[in-house]
C-alpha cells in the first residue's frame, strides 16, 4: 500500500476531484485551506500573502498508484507557466508500513 499525497492551488479542486473520481479512487481525505511557503511563495490567506492550498491524500495499492501520479502529471504539465508560478501541483508517493 502506498500514500499519495497530492498538494494544489484550490483553484485546481474540481479538475483534481475529476481526476479521482475518473481513475475510480476508493477513498480519499481532503484538507482545505493548507497554508505554507514554497515554490510559488508564500500562501497565508492574507491580504500580504494571498490564497491558499488544499491538500488530498489517499492510500492505495500500488497498481492504482502509478495512473494516478502519472494524471497528476499530465494535469501538471497541461498547466501554462504563469500558472505553475502562482502555484501548481505537487503530489508525493509514501509508503504505507501498517494501517490500522
Amino acid at each position: 500500500m502506498k500514500l499519495v499525497l497530492i498538494v494544489f492551488n484550490f483553484i485546481y479542486d474540481d479538475s483534481v476531484r475529476a481526476i479521482i473520481e475518473r481513475l475510480k479512487i476508493p477513498g480519499f481525505t481532503e484538507v482545505p485551506r493548507v497554508f505554507g511557503t514554497g515554490e510559488s511563495g508564500k500562501r497565508f490567506g492574507t491580504h500580504a500573502f494571498p490564497g491558499h492550498d488544499t491538500m488530498l491524500f489517499t492510500i492505495l495499492p500500488e497498481e492504482m498508484v502509478g495512473p494516478l501520479v502519472d494524471r497528476i502529471a499530465e494535469f501538471k504539465a497541461g498547466l501554462t507557466d504563469r500558472a505553475r508560478r502562482h502555484g501548481g501541483i505537487k503530489a508525493f508517493v509514501l509508503p504505507v508500513e501498517r494501517m490500522i
